[in-house]
């Protein structure tokens, strides 16, 4: 039988997509204090964790709330992952992962005061509904090879692709991206010193028509 291991704490990198599978970093502090006898300090461990796109989803979290909440990730370690994707001490296949109460947290919050009437009654009937519409919008995938995010009021866009239109089997498997991901499939291929568009144009062309405010770009 594998050994299971549990990983408890925040995030300490962005979620990197690899197509199949997700992958993230989290460190998890060593013991303040060594039993006595023991000579050796207990040293903080980062762990490379592996999720399925499904598992992610569960969490209802989005890209920019993952690396601030507090996780419980248990799971079984792993020599198979490539090098250059375990960036951490120690690889974790996810077999459970969900979000835990930062006590902290939870400590400075002030009370709220129940509201009364039938008004009021609604608006917190609603509210559950809003806020997991509002996450799922927002929910936002970084493309493997992403090397920065940059509106596309700054892509520079030569004559050539401007008279060129992307074929419609093009544009659904970028639209498609779009709406599973929150954004386009693969980085935009930009000139880091002019930031003109050098390929992608089909992406680019997408990316305006869904009104993105950012596109991810790989010089």
């Amino acid at each position: 039988m594998a050994h299971k291991i549990s990983v408890t704490g925040r995030p300490t990198s962005s979620i990197q997509d690899y197509g199949k599978y997700l992958a993230f970093d989290m460190e998890e502090k060593g013991s303040p204090n060594a039993p006595k006898g023991i000579p050796f300090k207990s040293n903080a461990i980062t762990y490379t964790v592996v999720l399925s796109q499904k598992q992610f989803n569960k969490l209802n979290i989005t890209q920019e709330e993952f690396s601030q909440r507090r996780l419980l990730v248990q799971g079984e370690p792993c020599l198979d992952i490539p090098f250059e994707q375990c960036t951490g001490e120690i690889g974790v296949i996810c077999m459970q992962i969900q979000e835990i109460e930062d006590k902290g947290k939870e400590k400075t919050q002030p009370k709220q005061t129940p509201k009364k009437g039938s008004r009021a009654k609604k608006q917190e009937e609603n509210k559950p509904q809003e806020d997991r519409q509002g996450k799922e919008k927002k929910q936002i995938l970084v493309p493997k090879g992403t090397r920065d995010w940059m509106s596309l009021e700054e892509i520079k866009i030569p004559e050539s692709f401007l008279q060129f239109t992307p074929g419609i089997a093009k544009q659904k498997a970028v639209e498609e991206s779009i709406e599973k991901n929150g954004t386009v499939d693969k980085p935009i291929i930009i000139d880091p010193e002019t930031h003109e568009l050098l390929d992608s144009y089909s992406r680019y062309f997408v990316a305006k028509k869904k009104k993105l405010e950012r596109v991810p770009v790989h010089y």
